[in-house]
């Protein structure tokens, strides 16, 4: 009886060829569609005041569903691994009592993909999911702004930067609640700056802690100026009868920035004067001065020095 005698290097060959088809084979019944019922447990998300945003516990969605053996077997893992986040519209939970809210199959449909993935669903067996939220603290607090701000030459701001909204509501343990001062937004960069800025920017959260709104709208105003320059007498007011208040020194440098266009400059005549009520508060004897009868378009003012040497004389 002849014996056959297969070579290592055709076994080889036999091997790889069953295992090429193997592959195959199952590469071609994993991409057909079955039908089937699976399980996949989910974790709400929902922005809901004074609760937290995500549920304490999961539900599990049950669905009989037609999809390749692919996505079956993603989802058949997926009923023994870690639940899916999901996150639902406020509208689409209800609240049934305390902490616990509920969403109808009939509204579940609108979040399928993000629960089944590609998988087409023929229909729901779960009929009402619920989900509990835990109460939080919540704080109105105000919002800050992070400006990195580049004017072009002659340009300023008319004012500050506000927000829309100026403030935002903060949910969280209240050991962190009621520590925060304000929230502030990431940082707005804004270059070679020459009129009116608007748009958007989001909030930072503080770690642990959850906002009512995840960004606002900023709005500044910008206008073009010019500086000009005055000299003008501090004078003294309020002072006693039979007391002189005697101010060092008495001639001051006004630097002005006007709105351009502006009027003509020598319409303005600062006045600067010091109250005999703010010297006497003072400790040193140093006052700053106020200041009048600045027209409208004079955006700020600087004056140099800023601070005056008062001494009070008896006469």
């Amino acid at each position: 009886m002849k014996k056959f005698k297969i070579s290592r290097r055709d076994l080889t060959y036999l091997c790889v060829s069953l295992l090429l088809a193997w592959i195959i084979w199952l590469v071609q019944n994993l991409s057909s569609d079955y039908k089937g019922q699976v399980a996949v447990p989910v974790t709400a998300w929902c922005n809901i005041d004074g609760h937290s945003a995500s549920s304490s516990s999961a539900a599990v969605v049950h669905a009989r569903c037609n999809a390749s053996g692919y996505t079956l077997l993603r989802l058949k893992r997926r009923s023994v691994s870690s639940p899916v986040n999901v996150e639902f519209a406020p509208g689409a939970l209800q609240h049934k009592s305390g902490e616990l809210f509920y969403i109808t199959s009939d509204a579940l449909a609108d979040y399928s993909a993000a629960i089944f993935g590609d998988a087409r669903i023929e229909a729901y067996l779960t009929d009402t999911l619920f989900f509990r939220f835990p109460y939080q603290n919540s704080r109105r607090v105000p919002v800050a702004g992070r400006l990195e701000l580049a004017f072009r030459p002659q340009y300023m701001a008319l004012g500050y930067m506000t927000f829309s909204p100026d403030s935002v509501t903060v949910f969280g343990d209240p050991s962190f609640t009621d520590a925060l001062e304000c929230v502030y937004t990431r940082p707005v960069s804004l270059s070679d700056i020459a009129g009116p800025v608007h748009g958007s920017v989001r909030l930072d959260a503080p770690s642990g802690l959850r906002l009512s709104t995840d960004q606002v709208n900023y709005d500044m105003d910008v206008t073009r100026y010019v500086e000009i320059v005055k000299e003008a007498r501090v004078v003294t007011r309020n002072v006693p009868a039979g007391r002189t208040l005697v101010v060092y020194p008495s001639v001051v440098r006004v630097m002005l920035r006007c709105r351009f266009p502006m009027l003509a400059a020598s319409n303005v005549n600062p006045v600067l004067w010091i109250d005999y009520e703010d010297f006497k508060k003072s400790f040193s004897g140093k006052c700053i001065p106020r200041i009048e009868n600045l027209p409208e378009w004079v955006i700020n003012y600087q004056v140099e020095p800023e601070v005056f040497e008062c001494v009070e004389i008896e006469l």
